[in-house]
């Protein structure tokens, strides 16, 4: 503990005293030094049930940030960071992982588009991916949103989102995925603040590799979304965004399985002072579990925010996921209690400390984790 303590002080200063400079490029671009020092205690590093391995570990991260169209209708932003994860004790799990992220805007009078991409190499485990170390894999995700002003009052949407995810360990026990899906709505502004509609999605996840479990739960997957909208301000402090209706699943198995539920997506968010502000969450929808299983999960999550000062602030929180798995006997229940406290003293530097609990409560796979994180972060 000693050890990481006085990396993360001394990585910290080296940060601070050895940031590079802004650089403008024309009255349009702009160019960042990020980095952050993470320190973490890690209770349950393989998120095991039986062999629990704690452990302490050190992540220097360095990376640039471009940021486009301070005076522009065209508005873009990049950032590439690479994590240096090193573990104390199981030196076996230390990695390099490279991150990029990516958006892109253009406005007009009467329409919007706008895009993102985003590329994450990870080594972590989950509810369903359990192994004796921890697995490495690439995850892509792209989208865009294209918003279009009919009248004064009506407007629509449409969009397309890509989502992959890549095995680079354990091919042949999980399945390679990629996820594509287009959302329609249509919205109408009940008030200048309120705004209700109608809304369809059409999803498909197709499957390779990890061919275990194939012929249960099939190589691809249909869902169909459809509902209500509603966004907006709908009371004085208190605005929400709101998705519910019914969705379906139609599965390429051996038994070309069929499923109907009902479907949300909500959050609230009320201020309550000028310092506190609290928000709830929650959503119910299909899930793809790593080894192409199926399930039905809901969740929720309610916390508050509270700006002590200018430049302290905490945060609390709650959340519950029960993931019901369709065609095996499995059901999970996941709660997650975290607190956090953030100085951010100036513009450039930020220091956070955060606890988090996790405990997945399961009749095929239980678990439980305890996190805490400290964070310093540069952006220059």
């Amino acid at each position: 503990m000693k050890k990481i303590l006085a990396s993360f002080a001394l990585l910290a200063v080296a940060a601070s005293s050895y940031a590079a400079p802004l650089v403008t490029i024309g009255d349009q671009l702009d160019l960042f030094f990020k980095g952050a020092v993470m320190g973490r205690w890690d209770s349950n590093v393989l998120l095991s049930s039986a062999n629990k391995k704690d452990d302490y570990s050190v992540t220097v991260r360095l990376g640039v940030e471009a940021d486009y169209g301070r005076n522009s209708k065209f508005k873009a932003n990049i950032k590439f960071y690479e994590d240096i994860n090193r573990y104390v004790n199981y030196t076996s799990l230390n990695s390099n992982l490279a991150n990029v992220f990516a958006t892109a805007s253009y406005t007009e009078t009467v329409w919007t588009l706008t895009t993102n991409f985003s590329y994450q190499q990870v080594k972590q485990n989950t509810s369903t991916i359990n192994a004796p170390t921890l697995v490495r894999r690439d995850l892509y995700n792209a989208g865009f949103n294209f918003a279009y002003d009919f009248t004064e009052k009506m407007f629509g949407e449409i969009g397309g989102t890509w989502y992959a995810e890549r095995f680079r360990d354990y091919e042949m026990t999980y399945s390679d995925t990629d996820v594509y899906s287009l959302p329609v709505s249509l919205l109408y502004k009940v008030t200048p603040k309120i705004s209700v509609g109608l809304t369809y999605q059409l999803r498909y996840s197709d499957f390779s590799n990890g061919v275990s479990n194939a012929a249960l739960y099939g190589t691809d997957r249909w869902d169909n979304f459809g509902g209500v909208t509603v966004r907006g301000e709908i009371f004085e402090k208190l605005s929400t965004v709101i998705y519910a209706g019914v969705m379906n699943r139609q599965m390429n198995n051996a038994d070309s399985s069929d499923f109907t539920d009902f479907a949300f997506s909500a959050r609230f968010d009320y201020r309550v002072t000028e310092k506190v502000t609290a928000f709830a969450k929650g959503y119910r929808d299909f899930g793809n579990g790593a080894q192409r299983q199926s399930s039905v999960n809901t969740g929720c999550e309610i916390g508050v925010t509270y700006a002590m000062t200018e430049t302290l602030s905490a945060v609390a929180s709650f959340g519950y996921v029960n993931t019901k798995y369709k065609l095996i006997d499995r059901d999970d229940d996941e709660v997650y209690p975290r607190v956090g406290i953030s100085y951010n003293p100036n513009k450039y530097i930020s220091l956070s400390a955060n606890y988090r609990y996790l405990n997945n409560s399961s009749n095929v796979y239980a678990y439980n984790q305890h996190l805490i994180d400290l964070t310093f972060n540069v952006r220059y």
